[in-house]
């Protein structure tokens, strides 16, 4: 893995979160909305009012969701500066090693030391590839929730259109939930694609 990579990882990373903290923020608004329509006409439209309250609950629990992604990300960069620094000092070692033989002294130290350093630099990459699969099945966990919300979706659809008096204004929120639940998958598809596309380049499967 390399820093371009790493590069690309992190920026992702950002813009999903950035991307699912404003769509959520979008939903629960949304959702508050729903329910004051709720509250004014009473227990005609109660069943709305449980659809709302779901998708709010829905939109906590896939912001929590989402919390690791930003922070699986430190320990990627860590792994990646280890790796930069070993092969730093493999660079000098070598040029040390070839001054040493030209004049005539053993490297047998440095040359183990080499191998060392090639031994930490395959266990940095393959904590970095165990650190990216983590994070392939966070967003896995994460378009679960979507699948979910996109539920909860249709059922408020669904209710919305059963309610004689306010199904318009209803219908309405429904249709502006829904585009923000949209933006927020979309973001974790993308993001998924990244980083799938970054552990094929590294020979790390799906």
């Amino acid at each position: 893995m390399d820093i371009q990579q790493i590069m690309r990882i992190m920026d992702a990373s950002s813009r999903t979160r950035r991307t699912i903290e404003r769509s959520l923020h979008e939903i629960d608004r949304r959702a508050l909305n729903a329910m004051v329509l709720v509250k004014r006409h009473g227990n005609k439209l109660a069943s709305y009012g449980v659809v709302a309250q779901a998708f709010r609950e829905q939109a906590v629990l896939l912001k929590d969701a989402a919390t690791p992604l930003q922070q699986s990300v430190a320990p990627l960069i860590r792994s990646q500066l280890r790796i930069l620094q070993h092969a730093g000092f493999s660079e000098i070692f070598q040029r040390a090693a070839e001054l040493m033989k030209a004049n005539g002294r053993s490297d047998e130290f440095l040359r183990r030391s080499e191998l060392s350093r090639q031994r930490n630099i395959e266990l940095d990459e393959a904590e970095g590839i165990t650190i990216l699969r983590r994070l392939v099945k966070t967003v896995a966990r994460l378009q679960e929730g979507i699948t979910e919300q996109e539920y909860v979706v249709t059922n408020g659809r669904i209710e919305a259109a059963l309610s004689e008096q306010s199904g318009a204004p209803l219908m309405r929120v429904s249709h502006e939930m829904g585009l923000a639940v949209t933006k927020v998958r979309e973001a974790i598809w993308r993001y998924r694609a990244e980083l799938e596309e970054v552990l094929h380049e590294n020979g790390g499967g799906i």
